[in-house]
């Protein structure tokens, strides 16, 4: 009885750590179908070749600018949010800090590439 007072205060009040990222990784996923389906069906069932001047031309269209940076942001971030929570599920010493530390540098780089490819793209 004892050893079970102990594991009860040891982990009380972290029962709601994680809500938020885990409704924001269902809400992000079902995005991320929807954007997936529209990618799917746009560029390889519509019957446009894709080549170089296809992709051009989409990419300096603004809605199809943001259709595409809406998809990065997405992906990202529900990648990256399931990589944290198995971090937080496996990881109990100080290599938590250092791997969360590595995977948002690498997000922010990741985004921060999408941006800068797709955002002046001419045509």
């Amino acid at each position: 009885m004892m050893y079970m007072r102990g594991f009860i205060d040891r982990y009380q009040g972290s029962g709601k750590a994680g809500d938020l990222s885990w409704l924001l990784q269902r809400v992000s996923g079902v995005a991320l179908l929807f954007l997936l389906l529209g990618h799917f069906f746009i560029e390889h069932f519509a019957g446009v070749p894709v080549d170089y001047q296809h992709v051009a031309a989409r990419l300096a269209d603004p809605l199809w600018k943001a259709f595409d940076l809406t998809f990065v942001v997405f992906a990202l971030f529900h990648g990256i949010n399931g990589i944290f929570m198995n971090i937080e599920d496996y990881l109990h010493s100080g290599w938590r800090v250092f791997w969360k530390g590595f995977f948002w540098v690498a997000g922010v780089l990741y985004l921060v590439l999408a941006f800068i490819t797709i955002l002046p793209f001419k045509g």
